[in-house]
């Protein structure tokens, strides 16, 4: 099999090198990315070789097709690199046919440049300058749990609460059969906590790996991966209960606290195809990159539309590949940047800004849009006084950051999917956004709103077979609507309709009999401005057929 990659499409990269010799003060990581799969060992026809049982299926229930970018790197190309000096394998990535190094052999490097197989180097940074993740945490206001909620969930129930998600566990969905990959910094103590000592008692911890420092121990170190993975899959009675706890984890560390360059995207991404090989459905990411311990490597506004960075490419993948990526905004709302941070620009994600405990914008989460115009943040949960799990101890506090908004979300959106399996991860996402409180009118800060899980789990329920059932045999606009609502039948048949709107609880609200005019467009005026907002069904009778769409109400 051939495959080549595009010398076009590899301008998108930025900061290629030349064929100019290496000086002696070049960083010490560096991004190879090769020209083709040629010579591949593996095959298309034989993905059992490179993707998991789990991936294979998430794949074919979601008729999503094995392609180019699922094949690994050539291992022959990679060998060929080790082979011209002191260079030394950091990762890898299919889906951009390349590998990251780290070497100061500048001599290699030069050599490694004029390689026929190598299409471009970049320099991806050093790894010795000082940095790290501060999270200031403090003892938590007191709880707003209900009665009888306070034994299960103590102060962590209004997080849980304010997105319904209390329902979808009263439902018995705790994120049971769902596979959560997490991309952080460090899960230090999560092989001894109690808060996991459920999670580990059932097997639920699959994988743990250290893409940072190879044969590193993630649960050494830093922390912030604790406190991220508590909001998800932390238990301690009374203090916190996680929004998918039943869920299994794969927890991988990507980023390195003590610099920050664009080398740690490369981990990102590498950690991304990692997950994907294994099945995981879903990816939560509590990292966010803007700007570098060296400047000339900063992102740009304008680079933020999803299609330019290299690790907002990556998640756009990770979403083809059926996968759900959930990723936090970014905490810069109160600085000169006030912008998301990569990969939150990526298209078709979940990225998610932070809200206080009564939904209110938390000041520090950073704003959208895209660069292009996309709505961002897409969705909002609480990460201004999140209720996560301290480090070094068995205690919860009181957190800042949309670090904590992702995973409360994340956790959630694993509980809908497992309610519904038969639904695609485009599907999921769609009716998360639609749940939103400002799903209609969404805003620079708080994107589509605060999800109402509850609803969407109703919204999945009501537009159940509905997909691709009815085609443009109907077509219903505006959406949402407000106090007026048409459709136009594809046919343009004249003759009797009978049309009905029905809302989520199956009630029907509107009964309407009447004849579509030569061109098929019917206009409902009577009453559509007294409905609640919310989710719809409208039901079409016409001719012996009956034709069903979904469709919603602006409040």
């Amino acid at each position: 099999m051939q495959v080549r990659v595009s010398r076009i499409h590899a301008a998108l990269w930025g900061c290629i090198l030349s064929a100019t010799l290496f000086g002696q003060t070049a960083p010490d990581t560096y991004w190879i990315q090769f020209t083709d799969k040629e010579g591949t060992p593996y095959s298309l026809d034989q993905p059992e070789e490179f993707l998991s049982a789990r991936s294979i299926a998430r794949r074919i229930a979601q008729d999503i097709p094995f392609d180019e970018l699922d094949l690994p790197v050539d291992p022959a190309y990679i060998d060929l690199v080790l082979s011209m000096g002191d260079v030394q394998l950091v990762n890898r990535s299919k889906w951009f046919n390349a590998i990251t190094v780290r070497t100061t052999d500048h001599e290699a490097l030069n050599a490694i440049l004029e390689l026929p197989v190598v299409l471009t180097v970049r320099s991806s940074g050093l790894s010795t300058a000082p940095g790290s993740i501060n999270n200031k945490f403090r003892d938590p206001y007191p709880g707003t749990e209900r009665d009888g909620e306070a034994e299960l969930y103590g102060p962590s129930f209004r997080q849980i609460e304010m997105l319904n998600g209390h329902q979808l566990h009263g439902m018995d969905a705790k994120g049971q059969g769902m596979l959560i990959g997490v991309l952080d910094s460090g899960f230090d103590g999560v092989d001894s906590s109690n808060a996991f000592q459920p999670l580990r008692d059932r097997g639920g911890l699959v994988l743990a790996r250290d893409l940072v420092d190879l044969g590193g121990d993630v649960f050494q170190g830093n922390s912030h991966g604790r406190s991220v993975l508590s909001c998800m899959a932390g238990q301690l009675p009374g203090a916190i209960f996680g929004t998918a706890p039943e869920a299994d984890y794969v927890l991988l560390r990507t980023e390195d606290t003590d610099s920050e360059y664009p080398v740690e995207e490369d981990n990102w991404i590498s950690g991304a195809e990692l997950a994907d090989s294994l099945g995981c459905d879903m990816l939560n990411t509590s990292l966010g990159y803007t700007t570098f311990d060296d400047s000339t490597m900063d992102h740009r506004y304008e680079d933020l539309d999803g299609q330019t960075l290299r690790i907002s490419i990556a998640a756009n993948i990770a979403s083809r590949k059926g996968m759900i990526p959930v990723q936090s905004a970014g905490n810069s709302g109160t600085s000169e940047w006030y912008y998301i941070s990569a990969p939150a620009d990526a298209i078709d994600i979940l990225a998610t800004g932070a809200v206080g405990d009564v939904e209110n914008y938390a000041p520090f989460s950073s704003h959208g849009p895209s660069a292009d115009g996309r709505v961002k943040p897409d969705v909002c949960a609480m990460g201004w006084g999140s209720i996560v799990l301290r480090p070094d101890v068995d205690s919860v506090a009181a957190a800042n950051g949309t670090s904590f908004a992702a995973p409360i979300l994340a956790g959630l959106v694993a509980c809908l999917w497992q309610l519904h399996p038969e639904r695609t991860s485009q599907q999921i996402m769609d009716a998360v956004r639609r749940s939103g409180s400002f799903f209609s009118t969404p805003s620079d800060s708080l994107g589509h709103g605060v999800p109402d899980f509850a609803a969407a789990h109703a919204w999945l329920e009501l537009t159940a077979g509905l997909a691709g059932r009815v085609g443009e045999e109907v077509r219903v606009f505006p959406v949402p609507f407000q106090d007026e609502l048409f459709l136009r039948l594809s046919s343009g048949t004249n003759g009797p309709v009978r049309i009905s709107l029905v809302d989520a609880s199956g009630r029907m609200v509107v009964d309407l009999r009447t004849t579509a005019n030569s061109d098929g467009l019917i206009r409902i005026g009577s009453g559509l401005g007294t409905l609640a907002s919310g989710a719809y069904v409208l039901r079409v009778e016409q001719g012996g057929r009956i034709l069903q769409k979904a469709t919603i109400k602006a409040p």
